[in-house]
């Protein structure tokens, strides 16, 4: 006797994004909450409600999803530092509504660390053009800082305001790693402190 089985039912609901879209929220989601190393395409496909062959035909394979996950991160992230930086009348009042906008994602447990660092430190050597695409974005927040920098005249010419950024972003990246090391919330509010003596220096 021949098996019946019911086909999952992948229409979109009601309001519901596209399957691409689904994908690459879904893949986000789980990339950051159990890492890119632990998330396997069977469930991403699962809980996006996705046949796979729709997955390949938008995603030939896991890095290039891993590379969509990683521009969409770099450049909400470049926006939402620009918004702040616009925002603030002082570059002491960027660093702090910077750091309060991180506590607050703390808070409502929606922070994991840095996306790029996170998957940086998990894949190795093993994908050379997920490397390229951390490093790029990596470059071009180093970059929106060091603009911010200039405009705020506090460097003399783009090379010492990059070497400024580089400090700023690097006070950001070790203030997170400090926090993940010891789950201290304390640590993420060195960033002001730390950033502040590289914009003084």
């Amino acid at each position: 006797m021949k098996k019946h089985t019911q086909k999952r039912d992948l229409s979109p609901l009601p309001g519901e994004t596209s399957a691409r879209e689904r994908i690459v929220i879904t893949a986000a989601r789980l990339f950051e909450a159990q890492g890119y190393a632990a998330t396997g395409i069977n469930q991403i496909i699962a809980e996006s409600r996705t046949a796979k062959a729709s997955f390949y035909d938008y995603f030939a394979s896991k890095e290039l999803l891993g590379e969509e996950y990683l521009e969409r991160y770099g450049r909400h992230h470049i926006a939402l530092i620009t918004q702040l930086m616009a925002r603030s009348a002082t570059p002491e009042a960027f660093l702090r509504a910077w750091v309060r906008l991180i506590l607050r994602q703390l808070r409502e447990k929606k922070l994991y660390g840095c996306p790029m660092a996170n998957l940086r430190a998990q894949i190795g050597d093993e994908s050379p053009r997920l490397i390229a695409k951390v490093r790029e974005l990596t470059h071009a927040t180093i970059a929106v800082l060091a603009d911010y920098v200039l405009e705020q005249r506090l460097a003399s010419d783009s090379q010492s305001a990059m070497v400024t950024a580089r400090r700023m972003f690097a006070a950001y990246e070790g203030a997170i790693h400090i926090w993940k090391l010891t789950g201290e919330p304390a640590a993420l509010e060195d960033i002001e402190f730390i950033a502040l003596r590289a914009l003084t220096a």
